[in-house]
């Protein structure tokens, strides 16, 4: 009887074993590491610190992404993105812009003015092009709400040539549901003379976060048509704001919610949702790094 159960256990864990060996075949081999460099804030020297992952699987110098967490800090969602990137050939750095500044995250970490925090983004962008496996002509920016804003921000030639130095800029930049309503109404969120460069926005149908998807609608509406050939929204059926959640949902008050007028945000987690996000961003970081 013993021989028996032993015989049967193995037959059921045989199947499990071989599925299990095929997943570590297929599975991706990274290069990771965690790199820190200094920016200049409120007048001191901080330290910011940032994941760096770069598939092996490739030859030659390859494209990164520049990964920008939201205002409660560093979540899973950020990994999610940059290991499909990763796949695709692409090396990804997400940097943490709380730790630094010792900082919890939430509203109250949030910068007095929407660009305060640009000097992050360029120190990032530095670090990358002095990495002899990176291809200084091939790097991106992804940001995810705060995040988002940066992104966006950053694409502006005025930003980009104060961050990162005259004629230089991003080859490519998607933002998630950023606060489209800020852009041209709040001091130093000006959203006008962009870079030559692709930018998209993804952004869910019911996001209450900015009311609805109509404020990155009328911001692409308002644009000078030299600006708006460049920009790029994707509205996703259903979703909310943060729909990329790996946490559940949940709501939270933000007094700079609903048009500055405050209120609740309601987050549903959505991996219909997740999923479309994620292939879209790899069909855009792709052929946006093919184009030269």
């Amino acid at each position: 009887m013993h021989r028996l159960l032993r015989v049967l256990a193995w037959v059921i864990l045989a199947p499990a074993i071989v599925s299990t060996a095929r997943a570590s075949e297929e599975a991706l081999q990274l290069r990771i590491n965690y790199l820190a460099y200094p920016v200049d804030w409120n007048g001191k020297s901080i330290v910011i610190a940032g994941r760096f992952q770069a598939p092996l699987n490739v030859t030659g110098k390859i494209p990164a992404v520049v990964i920008l967490h939201d205002t409660a800090g560093v979540k899973d969602n950020g990994t999610y993105y940059a290991t499909s990137l990763n796949r695709a050939g692409i090396a990804t750095f997400e940097i943490d812009q709380w730790g630094g500044r010792g900082l919890p995250g939430g509203a109250s970490s949030r910068p007095k003015h929407p660009g305060d925090n640009l000097s992050d983004v360029g120190g990032a962008y530095r670090l990358l092009i002095a990495r002899p496996e990176i291809d200084a002509a091939r790097i991106g920016l992804l940001g995810f709400s705060m995040g988002g804003i940066e992104t966006m921000l950053m694409m502006t030639r005025s930003s980009s040539d104060a961050i990162l130095g005259s004629g230089n800029y991003f080859k490519a930049a998607l933002a998630f549901y950023p606060i489209c309503w800020l852009y041209n109404h709040v001091p130093g969120a000006e959203f006008a003379e962009l870079v030559d460069a692709k930018i998209r926005i993804l952004i869910g149908s019911e996001d209450d976060y900015d009311d609805g998807p109509g404020a990155c609608e009328d911001l692409l509406r308002q644009l000078a048509p030299s600006d708006s050939r460049h920009v790029s929204l994707k509205v996703l059926p259903g979703a909310t704001h943060i729909f990329d959640s790996l946490e559940g949902s949940y709501e939270f008050a933000d007094s700079a919610s609903h048009r500055r007028k405050g209120g609740t945000v309601h987050v549903r987690a959505s991996p219909a949702a997740r999923e479309e996000a994620r292939d879209d961003l790899v069909r855009f970081f792709t052929a946006a790094f093919v184009e030269r």
